[in-house]
């Protein structure tokens, strides 16, 4: 379930904090060479990309610059317009950085409207308020139509300030039994069902009176996971995520016929879970918080320990929306295990990030879930930064090299004939990742969109460019894909079901008995990342250490690993040099290599790190 940020004290933390900060901030001259403040400022989408670096909160000019970011989010204009807020805008822009803000949609704390707050609050089965993340403010409902008022006049605002972009926070909240959300279950099964389906499929007499959360108070039920009808409790999820996408197309449409300049939007996704994903189609990027320590209670917590192994997660991103930049951020509520000297943890996500096509935010006084602030000292993190950027052609324009693919439904994830199948095929999806990832099989991610939501339709193109396909537990998918995969067997590939697999770890059997060749060999452990890329007539090899010692800070280092790799056929290594760039040591080393027939052997001495290997 989506943990969003608290506002509420991120907000003390900015206004009171920043003021001081702020007179840090370089002086910039007024006048004709600058031009008045806001006025010469040219708003463009130009400065997106992927790879860019931006910084949580509102850090000084120098700080920005010190770590190469393009500018900051979740900065400013957190409980509506202020001048201290625009200025900073406007001293930014001045120096050539862009401002993206993160108004919270769910938060009674950003106003000031006592009557609003308790009128358009959520409400429980009981039809009491909900508290916002269990603290002293309400959880405000996106289908009351006064909060969607408060919403777009508070977009409006962000546009008046001078904001470059939109991070739309809390994109997701959706958890209410107000009137407003029943009528809005009503109206959803109105428009998909007739009243003959009505009463024989969820016993529905008569729609004009029925309500919901009556109906389950009636069965005793002490929330809708009790409903004893599934078919009505999956519609009435599939009816509370098609308002909440409706709203949100509303609100990021209507700020845009307002703002008459470029304003891009993003949304904080979080963990690209597939009730996050249905957002895409209306965001120019994604920020997005994403967990880096076990759940408490989750079975499947020891695949993501420190530091975490998020190489999937970059992958799925990818694939559902290749042309998008995609940001992480941990999530806030981890923030609080970890202190400030462990700066090297932030390097080896920055490179984990990069090596798969997407970036990191940087945290400056970022709210730590709990209260304070966590703040990434800007002279260690910059080196890792610097590294990034100075060696950018060897992350730009390249392509992966993989002959396994990973299908990912969003049907299956999402909905599913049953709920609890839907997150049992998240979940499976999640493991198959890491499991392919820690057995050293490179791989990718083929995205299958669910035709309401997102529309992306696999094709047998996407099919072929793979030999093997893996179809994680509990899918259900539709005729069409069924029909494309039966035609991918009988060109030739590969089709393995999750469902038909006693183990997890026996899928690594079921792939070496293909006998595909999988392009790698490598005596490494679980806790090194291996992944291989191909530029024009190069081979670049992202080597990557996740064994993090978090008594001593530091990672431990990896010997002696042995690397064999079959060389696409468009690569020459014949008089080239197999050049190793280091983490956090920088500069560039030679590394030994043979060749036999089309196998490249490579052993690296010590990996401390992180290492990218290429041939020059």
């Amino acid at each position: 379930m989506k943990r969003a940020l608290s506002i509420a004290i991120i907000s003390v933390i900015v206004i009171i904090s920043s003021i001081v900060f702020y007179n840090f901030l370089p002086q910039t001259k007024k006048g004709s060479e600058n031009g008045p403040v806001g006025e010469s400022y040219t708003f463009s989408g130009d400065w997106l990309k992927k790879g860019v670096i931006l910084v949580f909160d509102q850090p000084p000019i120098d700080y920005l610059r010190t770590v190469g970011a393009k500018g900051t989010v979740w900065s400013v204009y957190f409980s509506g317009l202020n001048d201290y807020d625009k200025s900073y805008v406007n001293s930014l822009h001045r120096n050539d950085f862009i401002v993206c803000s993160g108004p919270p949609t769910a938060q009674s704390f950003v106003t000031s409207d006592e009557k609003l707050k308790l009128d358009a609050s959520c409400r429980d089965i009981y039809g009491n308020p909900i508290k916002f993340l269990g603290l002293d403010q309400y959880a405000m409902c996106g289908n009351n139509p006064k909060w969607q008022e408060f919403l777009m006049k508070r977009f409006e605002e962000h546009v008046t300030g001078g904001v470059d972009a939109i991070l739309i926070d809390e994109i997701g909240h959706v958890d209410c039994f107000c009137d407003y959300c029943m009528e809005a279950f009503n109206s959803y099964l109105r428009s998909h069902y007739s009243d003959q389906e009505l009463l024989s499929l969820f016993g529905i007499s008569n729609i004009s009176s029925f309500n919901y959360r009556e109906y389950l108070l009636e069965h005793g039920a002490t929330s809708e996971w009790e409903d004893p009808n599934p078919k009505l409790l999956l519609e009435f999820h599939k009816a509370r995520y098609s308002a909440r996408v409706a709203f949100i197309n509303k609100l990021v449409q209507h700020t845009r016929s307002v703002s008459n300049r470029v304003i891009l939007f993003s949304g904080n996704l979080y963990g690209l879970q597939p009730n996050q994903q249905i957002y895409l189609p209306y965001l120019d990027f994604v920020v997005f918080e994403m967990p880096i320590i076990p759940e408490k209670h989750e079975w499947l917590s020891y695949l993501k320990p420190i530091p975490g192994k998020h190489i999937t997660t970059y992958l799925l991103a990818e694939a559902a929306a290749p042309e998008k930049s995609f940001i992480a951020f941990p999530d806030v509520f981890d923030l609080t295990v970890l202190s400030e000297d462990e700066w090297k943890l932030w390097g080896h996500w920055l490179a984990e990030a990069r090596m798969c096509g997407a970036s990191f935010l940087i945290p400056y006084r970022a709210y730590v879930y709990g209260g304070g602030a966590y703040t990434l000292k800007a002279d260690k993190i910059s080196p890792y930064i610097k590294f990034l950027n100075e060696y950018s052609y060897l992350y730009d324009n390249v392509s992966r090299i993989a002959k396994v693919a990973i299908l990912f439904d969003l049907h299956s994830t999402l909905f599913n004939s049953h709920l609890w199948r839907a997150y049992s095929a998240w979940e499976g999806f999640e493991i198959l990742g890491v499991t392919l990832q820690e057995a050293h099989i490179p791989f990718e991610v083929i995205y299958n969109g669910d035709g309401i939501f997102v529309n992306k339709s696999l094709t047998i193109n996407d099919l072929n460019k793979y030999s093997i396909v893996i179809l994680p537990n509990n899918y259900e998918l539709n005729v069409e894909v069924n029909d494309l995969l039966n035609q991918y067997i009988k060109q030739g590939g590969h089709v393995i079901k999750m469902d038909d697999i006693s183990l997890q770890s026996d899928v690594i059997s079921e792939i070496k008995a293909a006998g595909v060749n999988l392009g790698l060999e490598t005596n490494a452990s679980k806790d090194v990342g291996v992944m291989i890329y191909e530029r024009e007539d190069t081979l670049i090899v992202h080597v990557i250490n996740y064994s993090y010692d978090a008594q001593t800070k530091n990672f431990k280092s990896q010997t002696n690993i042995e690397i064999n790799i079959t060389i696409p056929e468009n690569i020459n290594s014949a008089g080239k040099t197999l050049k190793a760039l280091s983490l956090p040591e920088g500069g560039e080393t030679t590394i030994k290599y043979t060749v036999m027939g089309n196998k490249l052997s490579i052993t690296i001495p010590t990996l401390k790190e992180y290492l990218v290997l290429h041939f020059k």
